[in-house]
């Protein structure tokens, strides 16, 4: 079962780097729009891993005060960045 979690971190990640890659192209952001962007997803794929290893490890707490902790502000960083730094008008 674990190595299903690892294997789909992976994939994770992978779709977060050909998804900031498209974005790349698409949009021009300054550096600390991209420095919020990569932040956030990091961050977002490490609470996921957190949370995963501490459920199995019997943990449950843990795991969720690390989605809390880690994740959400992650996810609040590339929510902010996008509206702040994506124009409006940008066609995807």
């Amino acid at each position: 079962m674990e190595l299903i979690q690892w294997f789909l971190m992976g994939v994770l990640f992978t779709l977060a780097v050909l998804g900031l890659a498209y974005l790349s192209v698409k949009v021009k952001l300054p550096w600390y729009g991209w420095a919020m962007m990569i932040t956030g997803c990091l961050a977002i794929l490490f609470g996921i891993g957190w949370a995963g290893a501490s459920f199995f490890e019997g943990i449950a707490q843990s795991g969720a005060m690390g989605l809390m902790l880690i994740s959400l502000p992650g996810l609040l960083m590339i929510i902010l960045a996008w509206r702040k730094f994506v124009p409006k008008d940008a066609m995807f």
